[in-house]
């Protein structure tokens, strides 16, 4: 059974949350991106977006442990608990993405503090394609909106336990989200090398735009940190990007993936084909930002779907 809630007392209902959370949420401040909340009127949910939410289990930098002569000590994880509200379908699937791939401690306990609140997506723009993905259904909480009420699905114990004090609902709202754009075709392993890709990736910068929007990217490096006074430092741990040309550098100055384009293959066959080799899902989730950060505005999915058309117009 669902719970229900008017809108007018979203706001209030999500400062009662953040007595005993850390709440995050949409913010519009140039653009729109996750934040933590300080103020529950700040939430702006009329879009999905553009900053994925990986920066708060994924930092930028992070220390992994510190070391002095010939001791280590390790970097605590943050152990608050955390809620994070008004997230889409596929940004909840990215999560699952990571789950899969992401074992190490850190990245654990942030996942277990975390209650994730879903928020079903009204306006989906040009760029979405997330019914093409196979998304799962994965949420401790799904908001439904209808009319002027929140029609709430419950994932979990824990989402429960939230609105227990919630009226119930009496009759139940679910939707399908309606995509503008569709990926034709996800059976392209055999499509690599076609001249297709070359011609469509021509323009590409190697910003890395792609990589940092994306919300399941999670490539990264390791330094070690020196102190030159002292036998100390720390081993930090940073995001980095398959689009870099010193990403695939080795040792002896080879660089396996020297072309742009092989390496802005490197990404989209990375989302379709090796992850679902080895998981049998999708890595990616279908939410676009890669599409939205472009500054040359590379559409691999329209570069896909043309692919599949010419071979079609060959039958």
């Amino acid at each position: 059974m669902q719970k229900i809630i008017e809108k007018k007392e979203l706001n209030n209902f999500v400062k009662s949350l953040m007595k005993n959370y850390e709440v995050i949420a949409p913010v519009k401040r140039k653009i729109a991106r996750f934040e933590i909340l300080k103020n529950p009127e700040d939430m702006y949910l009329d879009e999905i977006t553009l900053v994925p939410l990986k920066q708060f289990f994924l930092p930028e930098n992070e220390t992994l442990f510190d070391f002095k002569n010939n001791k280590i000590k390790k970097n605590k994880t943050e152990g608050r608990k955390r809620i994070v509200f008004g997230l889409r379908k596929c940004d909840l699937n990215a999560l699952l993405v990571l789950d899969r791939v992401m074992s190490y401690p850190e990245y654990i306990k942030k996942r277990q503090n975390t209650i994730l609140v879903g928020l079903y997506c009204e306006k989906p723009d040009e760029f979405c394609f997330c019914n093409s993905m196979e998304l799962e259904e994965h949420y401790d909480l799904f908001f439904y909106a209808s009319g002027d009420k929140y029609y709430i699905s419950i994932g979990s114990k824990k989402g429960a336990l939230l609105v227990r004090n919630l009226d119930n609902a009496d009759k139940e709202v679910k939707k399908e989200i309606k995509n503008f754009k569709k990926l034709e075709n996800k059976n392209i392993e055999k499509d690599y090398s076609n001249k297709k890709w070359d011609e469509d990736v021509e323009k590409c910068l190697s910003c890395s735009a792609c990589t940092v929007f994306c919300p399941t990217c999670n490539c990264f490096d390791i330094q070690d940190v020196k102190e030159l006074s002292e036998n100390s430092g720390k081993r930090i741990k940073t995001q980095s990007s398959c689009q870099l040309k010193s990403f695939s550098e080795v040792a002896g100055g080879k660089i396996f993936r020297e072309s742009r384009a092989s390496r802005f293959k490197h990404f989209v066959y990375h989302k379709i084909v090796f992850y679902n080799k080895r998981f049998n899902k999708y890595m990616c989730v279908g939410c676009g930002r890669c599409l939205r950060a472009c500054p040359t505005r590379i559409d691999w999915v329209e570069t896909i779907n043309s692919i599949k058309s010419k071979k079609g117009d060959k039958k």
